[in-house]
């Protein structure tokens, strides 16, 4: 019953700085408006109905073996069915607090051409509620729980500005940059699974930002084994790739924390606006820069075969650079055993250069997110129709994208796997990013 039930207090204060000046009679000069903000407050989530208790849930058959018939749910011919649900209940869930921490400052300078916001946010989100994963051994396959203790902080500047103005022409700016640290603080397990497909997942780990990718590598050296050269002499090197009899490097035998997280390091914006007269253009830059996303696309170009990797040496036969293979002593031989380029599709299929981690890519991007023409009617052309005003508008959203060199294959906004944290693991055969192009004519009466 305790845990039916959560409070939403909030404070705020805020101290304008210009006003205090005026009514003490002092000069602001160029400063036009300032404002110092503070604010505190704690806010509550829970979860969908029904993940407290076990319960049932409408019978059904996959696959029946019917013909022209995939799957069978219940009711059928008017018989009901219902079957125990494969998500456990969870009596102990409790509500998702969050506490949240901000200070803020804003001012305009310049006869209000220059303006700036800054804020300072530190988040902390105890118990976390999420669907999590669980041994299907014991009859059910996930359960809803508090994962652990999540804090966020960090920065938000916005600058805004009007560099031109003559006449009736103007330009106007708007920049804003952001700059986030995520952190697992407290966490019910040494790590939890929160999401991943064929090999590659991520985790929560206590310490480390949420979302750490996990996978097999290849195998490489380590600085005490020892290693012939052609000529037989030996010697010990760190870090060369082990590889098996066809030349292909091998998996290590256990998955590895790749040292790389699905948060991004910070993210900006650009917006300028040209106007003269009645006509408007603006342009609006979208940058994200850091983080990983798993791609299944390129997985799956590389299997078959039409990723640009695929085509190295002209598909020729090659050898893995820095590359070994084992003895049967536990020593290693320089390798001299080239990749058979009749067998690129096993090569490319199980990772190439890499394993099950070459699918996971930079998720940085440059995205020219809108574009927007428009035109304000003269006053005079307006009263002759009887209304006040017409505005025409021509607008085109997500129509230039750039992205770093290791990813030729998506949209790193892409995903296909919810919407909870496991959404920014990354896509599954992600259709590409839409489009959009509208055209409006606003009438103001």
């Amino acid at each position: 019953k305790h845990n039916r039930s959560f409070s939403y207090p909030v404070a705020t204060f805020s101290f304008l700085v210009t006003d205090f000046l005026r009514n003490q009679w002092r000069d602001t000069g160029l400063l036009d408006f300032a404002k110092v903000r503070v604010a505190y407050g704690q806010t509550g989530n829970d979860t969908e109905p029904y993940f407290v208790y076990d319960r049932y849930v409408k019978g059904f058959v996959t696959n029946p073996g019917f013909p022209n018939i995939n799957n069978l749910e219940f009711p059928i011919g008017g018989v009901n069915s219902y079957t125990v649900s494969d998500r456990l209940g969870n009596p102990n869930l409790e509500p998702e607090i969050t506490k949240e921490f901000e200070i803020g400052f804003e001012a305009n300078f310049f006869g209000n051409r220059l303006g700036i916001d800054f804020s300072y946010y530190n988040r902390l989100t105890e118990g976390l509620i999420e669907l999590l994963d669980i041994d299907p051994s014991s009859g059910y396959r996930a359960q809803m729980a508090n994962l652990g203790d999540v804090r966020n902080k960090g920065i938000e500047v916005m600058l805004t500005g009007t560099p031109l103005k003559i006449g009736d022409f103007r330009w106007d700016v708007s920049y804003n940059v952001s700059r986030n640290w995520n952190k697992v603080e407290k966490l019910s397990a040494p790590e939890i699974l929160i999401d991943g497909f064929t090999g590659v997942s991520i985790h929560a780990v206590e310490g480390k930002p949420m979302g750490q990718f996990k996978s097999s590598k290849a195998a490489t050296t380590s600085a005490s084994d020892v290693i012939y050269d052609s000529e037989g002499n030996a010697y010990s090197q760190a870090g060369m790739t082990i590889v098996d009899g066809s030349g292909n490097p091998v998996a290590t035998t256990n998955t590895e924390y790749l040292g790389k997280d699905v948060n991004e390091k910070y993210r900006m914006g650009l917006t300028n606006t040209f106007s003269w007269k009645g006509i408007s253009l603006s342009a609006t830059l979208d940058f994200r820069y850091g983080g990983y996303i798993y791609s299944y696309t390129k997985d799956y170009m590389h299997w078959v075969g039409s990723s640009p990797e695929s085509i190295h040496n002209d598909r020729r036969a090659f050898l893995i650079p820095n590359s070994v293979v084992q003895n049967t002593d536990g020593t290693y031989s320089e390798n001299s055993i080239p990749v058979d380029p009749t067998a690129l599709h096993t090569f490319y299929s199980e990772g190439g250069f890499q394993r099950d981690d070459y699918a996971v890519i930079d998720r940085s991007y440059l995205k020219l997110r809108d574009l927007s023409l428009s035109y304000q009617l003269p006053k005079s052309f307006c009263e002759k129709l009887r209304v006040s005003g017409i505005r025409v508008s021509a607008n085109a959203s997500n129509i230039l994208l750039w992205t770093p060199k290791e990813n030729a294959y998506i949209d790193p906004e892409n995903t296909t796997f919810g919407n909870d944290l496991g959404a920014k693991f990354g896509e599954f055969g992600a259709n590409p990013t839409n489009q959009y192009y509208t055209f409006s004519i606003g009438l103001t009466f």
